[in-house]
């Protein structure tokens, strides 16, 4: 049993954990438009909250974050999933069959996290991927980048065809979602203030289930399997020692998916995103093809800029590493933290905030979870959430506390 125990500390990368710390902020910022109401708020109300400049500040949302920080945490998935392989294959445990535990439990987490707290949930398309990668694990690197890439085309053949045939985007779950909800209920911002506990938990459910559409409908699935096998790809490179010492392949990244997300971030915007619940047009299919060239791109500029970055500025990027390291439970966090401050069986805060106020919560609320974080970590091994993750996958509980030096 001593091969299935779980990785040490000391063998993790460093830059990894405050790469995935960078994405957790980033995602956070991204969630708290949907935790609070405003992206479900018209033109109107969000200049009397905000003023003027929200339409700058929205723009800029949708050309630098929407979109990216879910891309960074997707690679960062797919590169995990390398190492794991390799560290497990390589003190003989059997890898495959931890691993398929270990994402059972990830499914387990998520699939309530998504019916029972919020919609927006990404652990159950990141678990239901991860069965995907233990599939074609024995790609070879060429063959992942070529099918990452056929992958990335996808969205754009995908909603081509669906418009020409007429097909439903969303696989006819939004209907049945819309069918499931609480009288009264399908409009976002009441869903929001329900302050009923049956109600919401009926609601939650049936917003599950839109979520699933949702996936359909924004192309969602081909998007982040190929930035998984993206990860893959680059996790396999990272076991070989060549990857965070390619400055050359870091900055042709930095540079060709930054010059891409420059271009095509703004024409993103301009066409006020992929959206949802659309009727298929030619913006429809403009957005998408925009989407491809300026969300991806720029969210693996982002990973690179940021390791390259790290070999000049590590000392202030290394606060950002306990965050990551105890990503699961600070995303669940900031699920319960939203919840509570502007949902109806919380304070009912919803559609009271400006945009500014908001980034301005997020920024506080990541501050703090960071110091807790880094506070945690002096005298834990792992973050709660973590801890018991490593308990249901190996069967035995890992010492939580670190042990103190005579």
């Amino acid at each position: 049993m001593t091969d299935l125990a779980p990785i040490a500390s000391a063998e993790r990368h460093e830059v990894l954990d405050a790469l995935r710390g960078f994405a957790l902020f980033g995602i956070f910022l991204a969630n708290i438009r949907f935790f609070s109401g405003w992206e479900f708020l018209g033109a109107d109300q969000r200049s009397a909250l905000a003023g003027n400049a929200y339409e700058l500040i929205d723009f800029l949302h949708l050309a630098v974050i929407d979109g990216k920080f879910y891309t960074l945490f997707s690679f960062l998935f797919g590169l995990g999933f390398a190492l794991q392989l390799q560290r497990l294959e390589g003190r003989g445990a059997a890898a495959s069959q931890i691993y398929l535990r270990r994402t059972s439990i990830l499914l387990g987490f998520g699939l309530i996290h998504l019916f029972v707290f919020w919609v927006g949930d990404i652990l159950t398309p990141y678990a239901l991927l991860g069965f995907m990668l233990l599939a074609v694990r024995h790609w070879s690197d060429r063959i992942l980048l070529i099918i990452a890439g056929l992958a990335l085309l996808v969205p754009i053949v995908g909603y081509a065809l669906f418009w020409a045939f007429d097909v439903d985007p969303s696989l006819g779950l939004y209907n049945l979602a819309y069918a499931m909800m609480p009288p009264g209920a399908q409009h976002p911002m009441v869903d929001l203030r329900l302050s009923d506990w049956s109600e919401r938990l009926q609601s939650s459910f049936a917003l599950g289930v839109l979520r699933f559409g949702y996936l359909f409908d924004t192309w969602r699935w081909p998007k982040l399997f190929a930035i998984m096998l993206l990860g893959l790809w680059a996790g396999r490179r990272l076991v070989r020692g060549e990857l965070l010492g390619n400055t050359r392949l870091l900055v042709g990244v930095l540079v060709i998916g930054g010059l891409s997300g420059v271009i095509a971030g703004p024409i993103l915007a301009a066409l006020d995103g992929i959206g949802f619940d659309r009727p298929h047009s030619l913006n429809g299919l403009y957005a998408v093809i925009a989407y491809t060239f300026a969300v991806i791109p720029l969210g693996l500029a982002y990973a690179a800029g940021f390791v390259l970055l790290w070999g000049h500025a590590s000392g202030g990027l290394r606060f950002l590493t306990a965050p990551g390291r105890m990503a699961l439970t600070n995303y669940l966090g900031q699920t319960l933290i939203g919840l509570t401050v502007f949902y109806g069986i919380g304070l009912n805060q919803a559609g009271q905030w400006s945009v500014q106020a908001l980034i301005a919560f997020a920024c506080a609320v990541y501050l703090v979870q960071a110091v807790l974080s880094n506070f945690w970590l002096q005298t834990f091994q792992y973050g709660p959430m973590e801890w018991l993750w490593r308990t249901l996958t190996y069967g035995t509980a890992p010492k939580l506390r670190r042990a103190v030096a005579s």
